[in-house]
């Protein structure tokens, strides 16, 4: 049996990816991802990409991590910020788990992510309220019931 793998140096390493290409590094040719918005892909670049779009300033860090030989399951909180176009971001985070398997060489060949998608909606949502919004990029009524959305006629 070889040692143990040294989880935590892993979560240090993966803390510190920035972009598609590194989070891309971390797998094998085949390793495949899953989250609760994204079906199983070989496509780990996109996902990285598809991430960034929505938030630009996306970090992770690993609050726990636990593992085999090959395989690991982590906790996270991860914090971004949602544009809303012309209006100031919003900050959201995130916690999750994580579950990985790794090959013999500790690139990742299944992982999948588990998390609350309400979560980041709702802080999506109060931020969007806050700033007089009611969609990404839409606004309220002027507390006239004149505007657009689906105001009360209240600004709310």
């Amino acid at each position: 049996m070889s040692p143990a793998r040294d989880w935590a140096e892993w979560a240090r390493t993966f803390e510190s990816v920035h972009g598609p290409d590194e989070f891309a590094a971390l797998f094998a040719p085949d390793g495949v991802f899953c989250d609760p918005v994204t079906p199983w892909t070989t496509n780990v670049r996109k996902v990285a990409t598809d991430t960034d779009s929505i938030f630009p300033d996306w970090s992770q860090r690993v609050d726990r991590i636990r593992g085999g030989e090959d395989w690991a399951v982590f906790e996270w909180t991860g914090t971004g910020t949602v544009m809303t176009g012309d209006g100031p971001g919003i900050p959201v985070t995130l916690q999750g788990a994580t579950v990985i398997d790794v090959n013999a060489e500790g690139k990742v060949t299944s992982w999948r992510d588990y998390l609350d998608t309400n979560e980041p909606m709702q802080q999506i949502q109060a931020g969007l309220e806050a700033a007089g919004k009611d969609e990404l990029g839409g606004s309220h009524g002027d507390g006239k019931g004149n505007g657009k959305g689906t105001g009360n006629g209240k600004g709310a």
